[in-house]
């Protein structure tokens, strides 16, 4: 087939293609010829261009040696080709004792690099519960450990040289104690990681608190524990944290400004060593229970905050806030909430923001069945928010909590559906999805026993 220029345009033209009856003759003078509709090839190039979009939609991710309970997708994070996945309850160092999956792709193909434990773990410390990973370096949180008391928490920090995960340092709180929690939410950041500790009493009973530490070398050091200066008992002041550069979003979930529980979001942004309150968001509509800061996202100048049971489409259909900062103001751009969403769904359990693309999980919504789950991506255009996708697994059942965890990093969005049955009940699984296409058919992979995931040869379109 060619194409050839005429007049400005491109016409197609079809050569007479030689085709043979058998597979293996000889390709030569006494071949039969027929000549090839051109409909029938733009038809072949149409499937083939279909197909190779569908290749990169959608893959599934389990662990190797995955089990019943396991909770395999609980916590993700995603930075260039690099998947990190909490399995909290993991049992390979006792009872819910907790492991880490490192994900990584080449071309196509996605392999599992490593799993990752603590040394020192034990039963019910919660190893993955929370997870962050840029570039090299992984901070994974255990806030069941007991160095400090029972449920002191702590941090872990991971790096990789060539394919090989090293611990670098585990991380406690300076005034740790019991019920601290600390290790509940992380993220990292270049050499700066944020760490939630909600159930810290400093202000009241679970009022919350967050640790900053940064890296000189190969150490860490506390850098600065925040506090909100407004902070109550229950606010759960770091139940959700994010770090950008300078600037760290803190979510208290608990706080009571519009009504008990109707939650808010404190800014706090570092000159040198010292980190200062920049702003305390709240919801203008907020209400009680609103959980309004249950999940926060910040790029750039732009936050993200998630209100899993928002009423606005029922009891507990949950919405999301967009927040923009210009100078040192932070203004609301856009409430965000599912067309089609529902009573149940916590639309905003998970969100994450990355340049001009948020991924929102709903892990209660039902179109796959009583809680299977859905994730949707929104996409800004100047200063209006869009839906682009829906998105569902392809082979999504009732239970799975399909978008209980989300991160996005340019065109691919990563995302745990922690009680997917594959290797038993509440074994958990992790999709990871393009956005380059998300209309695209969907071509289904299957796992491998040996952990590596890559496209099928005989790919089924759903």
């Amino acid at each position: 087939m060619k194409f050839r220029h005429s007049d400005g345009e491109y016409r197609m033209i079809a050569d007479v293609i030689p085709i043979t009856d058998s597979p293996t003759a000889n390709m030569g003078s006494g071949m039969m010829k027929r000549r090839i509709p051109v409909s029938i090839f733009i038809s072949v190039l149409l499937t083939l261009a279909i197909i190779a979009c569908a290749g990169a939609a959608e893959v599934k991710l389990n662990a190797i040696d995955g089990a019943a309970g396991d909770n395999f997708g609980y916590s993700v994070s995603v930075d260039n080709n690099t998947v990190v996945i909490g399995a909290y309850g993991d049992d390979d160092k006792g009872s819910d004792s907790g492991s880490v999956y490192v994900f990584t792709r080449s071309g196509t193909t996605w392999t599992q690099q490593e799993k990752i434990t603590a040394n020192d773990g034990a039963a019910g410390d919660g190893f993955g519960y929370s997870v962050s990973v840029d570039n090299d370096t992984a901070v994974i949180g255990a806030y069941g450990d007991d160095d400090k008391g029972s449920y002191s928490g702590s941090v872990y920090v991971f790096t990789r040289s060539g394919t090989t995960w090293t611990r670098q340092e585990k991380i406690t709180a300076n005034d740790g104690a019991a019920g601290d929690g600390f290790g509940y939410s992380v993220s990292v950041d270049n050499d700066t990681a944020v760490i939630g500790a909600y159930g810290d009493d400093d202000k009241g009973s679970y009022s919350g608190s967050v640790y900053v530490f940064t890296r000189s070398g190969t150490t860490w050091t506390q850098q600065e524990k925040i506090t909100a200066s407004d902070g109550a008992t229950d606010d759960n002041f770091g139940y959700s944290v994010s770090v950008d550069n300078d600037t760290a979003v803190i979510g208290a979930r608990g706080d009571d400004d519009n009504g008990p529980n109707s939650g808010s979001v404190y800014v706090f942004t570092r000159s040198g060593t010292t980190w200062t309150r920049q702003e305390k968001i709240t919801a203008s509509d907020g209400a009680a229970s609103d959980s309004f800061g249950y999940s926060v996202s910040v790029d750039n100048d732009t936050v993200v905050i998630g209100a899993r049971f928002d009423d606005d489409k029922g009891s507990n259909s949950g919405s999301v806030y967009v927040f923009t900062r210009s100078g040192m103001t932070w203004t609301r751009q856009e409430k965000i909430t599912a067309s089609d969403g529902s009573a149940g769904d916590n639309f905003g359990y998970s969100v994450s923001v990355d340049n001009d693309t948020a991924v929102i999980g709903a892990g209660g919504d039902d179109d796959k069945g009583s809680n299977s789950g859905s994730v949707y991506v929104f996409t800004r255009s100047g200063t209006t928010w869009t839906r682009q996708e829906k998105i569902t697994a392809s082979d999504g059942a009732a239970g799975d909590y399909f978008g209980y965890s989300v991160s996005v990093d340019n065109d691919m969005a990563v995302i745990g559906a922690n009680r997917d049955d594959d290797k038993g009940s509440n074994s958990g699984s992790v999709y990871v999805i393009s956005l380059i296409d998300t209309t695209a058919p969907v071509i289904t992979i299957n796992t491998p026993t040996n952990g590596s995931v890559t496209n099928d040869p005989t790919p089924e379109l759903n």
